[in-house]
């Protein structure tokens, strides 16, 4: 809903713009005027609400006042103004607007009033009158967690008000401020004391049954009851693999096999791998030739990997190794690695070196969205390391995927774990609308570390 009305008020922040530079640029703004405009300038709103949604601007966990923040409007606004000027200069002599002067007024006056919106939004969504108070029943590193992120980030809507604590567990004490009470049947007083709306309760089977019961008691609170794991998934966009167990994946994905959607999918695969890997042919050569004159080896590497259910296939990769990388055996990847060539950081770094894997795509081994495969050596071992790690494997890998968009590169047994905690949301989550977010935020996760961000 926060979203909703996020985009919902930069559209008519746009087109109030609109209005007042028509009315600044002609000293008035008739129907004619108005009716004339509108059709073009709708299709260029439209490009800049997808530009604000690639690079971010409506990620409510991101919502932020500062430095960055004014740096990304800057960004995105320049990128805008760019893509206006090439749409006008195309298709100005249908339209017989060429509005040079229009687009700098326009611009200047929709920073103005987008800082003053994006400041009233931050403050109505941080204040605690219209936050949800919350209330967390037990405590383990994932409640913990849960409580960190609800505190650092107001934005979200959340005012952590009380922590009940039945096993008198060790808390950090940046949580010492808040109200921590041992005793379950103090939760009626409690929360009409801080008027809770919202209880989050950890899976334990010590005191999940007591603490049914006092909810049931107090149902006529009307209060919003969650287990950890789904609103722990809610916030951080991943789903905490410590606290699962096997019902959560009989519940959660087993119904996820829908027919229509694995059709649409594999659609847009096709469409997408034939479109990027035509458009990929204009730096090939220049890469391959680059790859070829710093060292020796063959342009194209394969590797095998472990696929939808386990099978195993042949990813292939442009080469950003030396050609002798795994006399040792397979072995991760690590930050500032003496085997990767000076040609090979730059295209690991933009993607470029997973070119390729189109053909992995069209062959249906992979597709565009999904886990990242990971080679049978690693695999195997990390099955033995993390719980439910196989699982990953109930939907065909990825060229990117929700871990990659939202986790820096892995090279560990604890990064896999986290990352896993991602794939799993998105298994949960997938659905078209999703996958094409995910590519869109790849776009600019490619674009942002091309130009060193």
């Amino acid at each position: 809903m926060r979203k909703i009305i996020l985009l919902i008020g930069d559209l008519l922040l746009l087109y109030s713009a609109l209005a007042i530079t028509l009315w600044l640029r002609f000293s008035y703004l008739d129907q004619e005027l108005w009716l004339k405009h509108l059709g073009p300038f709708s299709i260029v709103f439209a490009v800049w609400i997808i530009v604000f949604f690639i690079n971010g601007l409506y990620e409510i966990n991101k919502v932020q006042q500062g430095f960055k923040f004014y740096g990304a409007l800057v960004q995105n606004l320049f990128i805008n103004g760019l893509l206006a000027i090439l749409f006008f200069y195309l298709v100005g002599t249908v339209t017989g607007i060429r509005p040079q002067t229009i687009l700098l007024i326009l611009v200047a006056v929709f920073a103005i009033l987008f800082l003053l919106w994006r400041k009233i939004f931050y403050k109505l969504i941080s204040s605690d009158r219209l936050g949800d108070s919350l209330s967390i029943i037990g405590i383990n590193s994932e409640s913990l967690l849960l409580a960190e992120e609800i505190l650092a980030k107001p934005q979200l809507g959340y005012k952590l008000k009380l922590i009940i604590n039945p096993d008198l567990s060790d808390i950090p004490e940046k949580f010492k401020t808040l109200d921590i009470t041992r005793d379950i049947s103090e939760m009626r007083h409690k929360i009409l004391e801080h008027k809770i709306n919202i209880v989050v309760a950890v899976n334990d089977p010590k005191y999940s049954p007591e603490v049914a019961r006092y909810l049931f008691e107090n149902i006529d609170l009307k209060i919003q009851y969650f287990n950890l794991t789904d609103f722990y998934e809610k916030i951080t966009g991943k789903v905490p693999i410590s606290s699962l167990e096997r019902h959560w994946f009989l519940e959660n994905i087993t119904h996820k096999n829908q027919q229509w959607v694995a059709v649409t999918k594999r659609i847009i695969d096709i469409l997408l791998s034939a479109f990027f890997g035509l458009l990929s042919l204009l730096i090939l050569p220049f890469i391959a030739l680059a790859i070829k004159l710093e060292s020796k080896g063959p342009l194209i590497y394969k590797q095998t990997r472990v696929g939808l259910n386990n099978k195993i296939f042949t990813v292939y990769k442009l080469r950003s190794m030396t050609a002798n990388a795994e006399t040792n055996g397979a072995q991760w990847a690590k930050e500032n690695d003496s085997r990767v060539t000076k040609i090979g950081k730059f295209i690991r770094k933009t993607r470029i070196d997973e070119i390729p894997q189109f053909i992995n795509i069209l062959k249906g081994n992979m597709s565009f969205v999904g886990p990242r495969p990971e080679r049978p050596e690693f695999v195997d071992t990390l099955k033995q390391s993390i719980p439910f790690y196989n699982e990953r494997h109930l939907v065909k890998p990825g060229l990117s995927g929700w871990a990659q968009i939202n986790f820096p590169y892995g090279a560990s047994v604890e990064d896999a774990k986290e990352k896993l905690q991602y794939d799993l949301f998105y298994i949960k989550n997938r659905s078209i609308a999703l996958d094409i977010s995910i590519i869109l935020k790849t776009i600019n996760t490619i674009f942002n570390k091309t130009l060193g961000r």
